[in-house]
C-alpha cells in the first residue's frame, strides 16, 4: 500500500491541498462594534473629567486673578467718576473727554472679566428685569474677534419695541453664547464664509429670540436628540454634548421652550421662547428708597486692606455729607465698633488676617445693630458665603450711582 492516499474529510466543499499545505481555514469573527463604543464612552468620560478638572483649576486661578485686577479697577474708575463731577474738568472739554475715555476702557476691562467669571464658577440664579436686545448685543461683542477670525457676518434684527422680562442674566448670556458657538461651528464645517442672522421679536405673549445659519443644517435623525446630555455629533474631545442640554435646562427653568428645526432655504434654525414677566413690586420699593436723601452727618466705618479704595470710597462718602471713618484691617475695625457706633458698616470681603465675614459673625453677636446695617465690598468671583449673611454686597469696581443706592438703602429709616 506504498501509493496508497489517504484522503481526510474535508468540510465546505473544500479539496485537498498538496503536501505541506494546510487542507483548511477556519475564520473566526466577531462583532466588535459594541466594545469599540464602549471604549469611545470611557475616552470621551475621560476627556470630560479632564476638561472639568481644567475648568475647575481656571476658576481657581479667575477667582484670584479678578480680585486683584478689581481692586485697581475700582480705584481707576472711582477717581474717573468723582474728576468727572468737578465743574473745572466740565468746563475743560479735552481734560472731559480724556476722563471719559479712561472710563470707559476701564468699564470695558470689567466687562471681559465679568464675562469670564460666567464660565469660572457655578452661577447662583438671579432673576432681574432686563432687557433681551442688550444681552444679544453684549455676547455679540464678546464673540466679536472670534467671528471676525472666522469671517462669519452677523446680522441683527431687533425689535426695538421687545419688552423686557424677569431673567437671570448669566444664565441666559451663556444660553445665547452656546446657540452662537453652535451656528459658528456649523459654518466651519463648510469652509466657507457664512453669516449668523440673529432676530428678536415679541409673540403671542412672549419673547422669541432666534438664531439662523446658512450652515450644512441639523440631520433629520438628530433633530430629537440634540438636547440629549452628552449627545454631540462632534469627535471626542471637540465636545462634551452638554450646552445645549444645559441650555434647555436654563430656558425651561424660565417657563419658556427651546426648539430647533431645519431653515427651509438650508442652514439651520434655533429659537428661544420666554414669558414677559413684570417685576415683582417689593424690588421697586427697595430701588424707591434706594435713591432716598441719607442722613446728613451720618458715620459709616470704611473697611479694606487697599488704601486706593479707601480713598475713593471716603471721598464719594464725603460728597453724600456723611462723615467716614476707616479701617485697613479687621482687627482694627474690631478696635473702632467695640468702641463707637456706626449707622452702617463697608467691609471688604478678603482681609488680611481675619476676613470681612469673620468681621461680620462677630459683629452678629457683639454689636448686632450694627449688622443690621452691614454693607460687603468685594472683588472676588464667588460670593455665595457673602449672599448667603442676606446682606448686601457690592460688587467692584462700582459706579457712584450703584454705591450710592447700597448706602441709601441700608441707612433708610
Amino acid at each position: 500500500m506504498k501509493n496508497a492516499k489517504t484522503r481526510r474529510p474535508h468540510r465546505g466543499g473544500a479539496h485537498a491541498a498538496p503536501a505541506g499545505r494546510p487542507e483548511l481555514v477556519i475564520t473566526v469573527s466577531r462583532d466588535a462594534t459594541e466594545s469599540r463604543l464602549m471604549r469611545e464612552r470611557e475616552k470621551a468620560m475621560e476627556l470630560q473629567l479632564m476638561q472639568a478638572e481644567k475648568l475647575n483649576a481656571l476658576g481657581m486661578s479667575l477667582s484670584g486673578v479678578a480680585h486683584e485686577l478689581n481692586n485697581p479697577l475700582t480705584a481707576v474708575m472711582g477717581y474717573c467718576q468723582l474728576l468727572l463731577r468737578e465743574d473745572d474738568i466740565q468746563r475743560h472739554t479735552r481734560h472731559r473727554e480724556d476722563l471719559e475715555t479712561i472710563f470707559k476702557e476701564a468699564a470695558r476691562c470689567q466687562k471681559i472679566i465679568r464675562n469670564l467669571s460666567t464660565f469660572a464658577r457655578q452661577h447662583k440664579p438671579e432673576k432681574t428685569f432686563l432687557g433681551i436686545n442688550g444681552l444679544v448685543k453684549d455676547i455679540l461683542r464678546l464673540e466679536e474677534h472670534n467671528l471676525r477670525a472666522r469671517n462669519v457676518e452677523p446680522h441683527l434684527d431687533l425689535d426695538e419695541k421687545l419688552p423686557k422680562t424677569m431673567a437671570d442674566y448669566h444664565q441666559m448670556q451663556q444660553v445665547m453664547l452656546n446657540l452662537l458657538i453652535n451656528a459658528v461651528e456649523a459654518l466651519a464645517e463648510r469652509k466657507a464664509e457664512g453669516g449668523v442672522w440673529i432676530r428678536t421679536l415679541a409673540a403671542d405673549g412672549s419673547i422669541r429670540i432666534v438664531f439662523e445659519d446658512n450652515g450644512p443644517g441639523i440631520p433629520e435623525e438628530n433633530l430629537g436628540r440634540i438636547f440629549e446630555p452628552f449627545f454631540t455629533t462632534k469627535p471626542p474631545g471637540k465636545g462634551t454634548g452638554l450646552g445645549l442640554s444645559i441650555s434647555y435646562g436654563i430656558i425651561s427653568e424660565h417657563g419658556g421652550r427651546i426648539w430647533a428645526e431645519n431653515h427651509p432655504g438650508g442652514g439651520a434654525r434655533f429659537v428661544v421662547e420666554l414669558p414677559i414677566l413684570e417685576p415683582p413690586a417689593e424690588p421697586r420699593a427697595r430701588e424707591s428708597a434706594a435713591k432716598g436723601a441719607c442722613p446728613a452727618g451720618a458715620r459709616v466705618l470704611i473697611v479694606d486692606d487697599e488704601q486706593a479704595v479707601l480713598d475713593v470710597v471716603f471721598r464719594m462718602l464725603r460728597q453724600m455729607e456723611i462723615a467716614p471713618d476707616v479701617a485697613r484691617s479687621a482687627t482694627a475695625a474690631k478696635a473702632k465698633l467695640e468702641q463707637s457706633d456706626y449707622a452702617a458698616v463697608l467691609c471688604d470681603y478678603r482681609l488680611p488676617g481675619m476676613s470681612g465675614l469673620d468681621l461680620f459673625e462677630w459683629a452678629k453677636t457683639a454689636k448686632p445693630d450694627m449688622a443690621a446695617r452691614w454693607v460687603f465690598i468685594t472683588g472676588s468671583i464667588d460670593v455665595a458665603e457673602l449672599e448667603a449673611t442676606g446682606r448686601p454686597v457690592l460688587h467692584k469696581p462700582f459706579t457712584i450711582q450703584e454705591f450710592r443706592e447700597k448706602v441709601a438703602a441700608v441707612l433708610a429709616p
